[in-house]
């Protein structure tokens, strides 16, 4: 009879001891959703690091804690999540080497560890945490994908020990948080990557619209230091066999600093290995790279990555990066400096063609003045002559009317010839374009020439301040050429001109009351420079709209977009 008795409390202890194991692993269950609820989430690293390490000393009860991140290269541990701690502790604990106290050999075995009582553990290296009052211990290491990356430990004032279910709950947290981290990192790379295009998109777009070389270098390392905070950046051209640094700047350097210098192209040195080879070049240690070529002004560097600059002709030349730390560069340097590179070559080829454009332009403009001089100014001081010879035989003959005709034939001709070195002098840009702005030199022009030439002239203004520069000298040439046909062609006596800007536009309008043209007609015929005047037009992205007809005048109207 006693025997089921046995058996009934041999079963109550059995069904016991699975509630138990129930409650166990579902207050495991609802721990590890807990820490899953905060990591699971993308987010940054810190973030990350703080809400698992808080979340857990909760589920725990325990007092305080901290998270070390390894740094595989250094083989260092750093801190990177503490609560509980004040400042002074954290800045004691941190960096500690791997194998190095409790956390440090957790992360050189990849096994968790439990110290009962830490002040009487030879293990122990950082003194603080006596001082701090801690006891019991537990570290646990965080690893993911058979790596570990780092360890947790708990800590707690009072005297405790850690039950092989806590230690498995724990380890099981690390893993999660292990795994959070790389997710994290990833995370946080991928948000790097986004800043870092983001900002080449920036640096671009600023540097392609500098047309000038020299102000297109300082702008380009300029930009490089300010905004991925390198220590020294520079830039040098390859010219014939030699890479000739022409702008940089460092940190703690002024403005004038900077001193060009060259490198034989394959010759010794980091950069001038690149400008030859055209592949990149990261020194993590300058000291251990022997093509690096020490520079009494750059003696605090210790990293070193340059990048070349090319185009479809091949390598122009280098750009160059500097960090006064070890190690300071990496993959992802390469990647974005070569970015950077792409568009620095191509800001360059770009300022270089539109210089020698604008070096043809001027050659054409001189070969065209000198034609011009040629045709009329030349022609009409060839005609004075004669004319003065005439007057002169006529006289010396004693027939004075004839010599009177002659020379209103030459006072006539002076004139013409006046007012054509008055058009071809206002041919060249005026200073004052570029010293007081389009308006000042319009008013000048009508004033220097249509107004001399005896036609009413009539300006108005609806400007504030200065347009970009490339604007007002368009739409000044195209105004030049216009006045110069209603100088010479048109016959007009009266002429207005009007200069509006609105809010997105800038209009200019010219209009005479002169003999007027069939448009058509006159764009067969090739003549009154209309071609001139359509292609500055279209080169400033604008609209132009010529009104005339015979008898009726000619009224020119354009329309540029700010």
């Amino acid at each position: 009879m006693p025997r089921p008795l046995l058996t009934a409390k041999s079963a109550r202890a059995r069904l016991r001891n699975l509630e138990n194991q129930v409650a166990n692993r579902t207050k495991e269950l609802a721990a590890l959703k807990a820490i899953a609820a905060v990591t699971s989430h993308p987010m940054r690293l810190p973030e990350m690091l703080t809400g698992a390490l808080e979340k857990t000393l909760e589920l725990t009860g325990l007092e305080a804690g901290g998270i070390y991140l390894l740094q595989a290269e250094a083989q260092l541990l750093t801190i990177g999540a503490a609560k509980g701690l004040s400042a002074q502790f954290i800045t004691a604990i941190n960096n500690l080497k791997v194998g190095e106290g409790f956390s440090g050999r957790v992360v050189q075995t990849g096994q968790p560890l439990t110290v009962p009582d830490v002040s009487a553990d030879p293990r122990l290296t950082r003194l603080i945490v006596q001082e701090g009052g801690f006891h019991a211990l537990v570290v646990i290491p965080l690893a993911a994908r058979g790596k570990v990356l780092g360890s947790m430990f708990l800590m707690t004032r009072s005297y405790c020990d850690f039950s092989s279910q806590e230690i498995e709950l724990l380890n099981s947290i690390g893993q999660q948080i292990g795994v959070a981290i790389e997710n994290a990192r990833l995370f946080d790379a991928e948000q790097r990557r986004a800043e870092q295009f983001r900002v080449i998109s920036e640096v671009g777009r600023r540097i392609t619209s500098i047309l000038n070389v020299e102000q297109l270098l300082q702008e380009i390392v300029r930009l490089l230091k300010e905004t991925f905070g390198y220590y020294l950046a520079t830039i040098g051209l390859i010219e014939g066999e030699q890479l000739v640094f022409k702008a940089g700047v460092k940190t703690g350097w002024g403005e004038s600093q900077f001193i060009p210098g060259s490198l034989k192209v394959g010759g010794q040195g980091i950069t001038a290995w690149v400008a030859a080879t055209g592949e990149p070049l990261l020194a993590a240690d300058v000291s251990q790279e022997p093509r690096y070529v020490f520079w009494p002004d750059t003696a605090e560097t210790r990293s070193e990555l340059a990048v070349a600059l090319k185009t479809k002709a091949g390598i122009i030349g280098v750009l160059n990066v500097e960090s006064n730390q070890f190690n300071a560069f990496d993959q992802s340097d390469i990647t974005v400096l070569q970015s950077l590179a792409h568009q620095a070559a191509i800001a360059i080829e770009n300022a270089r063609l539109y210089n020698q454009a604008q070096q043809a332009a001027v050659l054409e403009e001189r070969q065209r003045l000198a034609r011009d001089l040629h045709d009329s100014v030349s022609q009409a001081l060839y005609g004075m002559t004669l004319y003065s010879q005439a007057a002169a035989g006529q006289l010396s003959a004693g027939c004075a009317e004839r010599a009177a005709d002659y020379l209103r034939e030459l006072q006539d001709t002076a004139q013409e010839a006046l007012a054509e070195m008055r058009l071809l002098i206002f041919e060249l840009r005026p200073p004052i374009l570029e010293e007081e702005g389009l308006v000042a030199a319009l008013q000048s022009r009508l004033q220097a020439v249509e107004g001399r030439a005896g036609l009413k002239t009539e300006f108005q203004a609806e400007v504030e301040g200065r347009l970009p520069p490339r604007i007002e000298e368009g739409l000044y040439r195209i105004a030049q050429e216009v006045l110069n046909n209603a100088v010479k062609h048109a016959r007009a006596r009266n002429i207005a001109v009007h200069l509006r800007r609105q809010e997105r536009t800038v209009t200019l309008a010219i209009s005479d009351d002169g003999v007027g043209f069939d448009p058509a007609t006159a764009r067969k015929q090739g003549g009154l420079g209309l071609a001139a005047v359509e292609e500055r037009a279209a080169e400033l992205g604008g609209r132009l709209t010529l009104q005339s007809q015979p008898g009726e005048g000619t009224r020119v109207l354009v329309e540029v977009g700010l």
